[in-house]
């Protein structure tokens, strides 16, 4: 499939990425994904994940492919003060020359994104009379999409167009599907 994509976009496809709705950390085999990607695109994608501790292993395998042959700078999600104490005690200075720390926590500068389960489990706590637990501005908009461009699962077959939108309740998931089609080989 990077093949084709790699014809069709030419240097374009280096600009992708190689997770969606999940945390990279979360495939054992993320890094072997970023080799193969870069073997074939001749760049490493950027890896955001909110999950650097639990596999530092496999982390510091990703953050090594970005020191021999990356040109991008990578992001941990900080999702509170401890969580941010916690990567300091776990990476050097030098292991996070790289990293962009995106704070997140309640008090940082950053919110997560409303959309999705949060967006959810607020509905849920409104229809039981507990709107206030996520104490979330009404129109406050933001998105989990910080692209525009396809979304390709290869498990379904799925070719998507996506762009970024604020999560509401036509585009709960903070992106809008503009086009979609289905396939069954790559050369589809």
């Amino acid at each position: 499939m990077l093949r084709v994509a790699s014809e069709m976009f030419g240097s374009a496809v280096r600009t992708g990425f190689c997770y969606w709705a999940t945390d990279p950390i979360d495939n054992p085999e993320y890094d072997r994904f970023l080799f193969d990607y870069y073997q074939i695109t001749g760049e490493l994608p950027q890896t955001t994940t909110a999950a650097p501790l639990k596999d530092q292993a496999l982390t510091n395998r990703v953050l090594e492919l970005f020191e021999r042959y990356g040109r991008v700078t990578n992001r941990f999600s900080v999702l509170s003060t401890d969580h941010l104490n916690q990567i300091h005690a776990a990476f050097s200075p030098e292991d996070l020359m790289g990293v962009e720390l995106i704070l997140q926590g309640k008090d940082g500068p950053t919110a997560k994104a409303f959309t999705g389960r949060a967006r959810a489990r607020k509905e849920k706590l409104r229809a039981s009379g507990q709107d206030a637990a996520i104490a979330v501005p009404e129109g406050w908009s933001t998105t989990i999409a910080c692209v525009s461009g396809f979304l390709v699962n290869m498990r379904q077959g799925r070719l998507q167009l996506v762009t970024p939108v604020p999560g509401s309740e036509r585009w709960p998931l903070g992106y809008r599907i503009v086009a979609q089609r289905f396939f069954s080989t790559p050369d589809e």
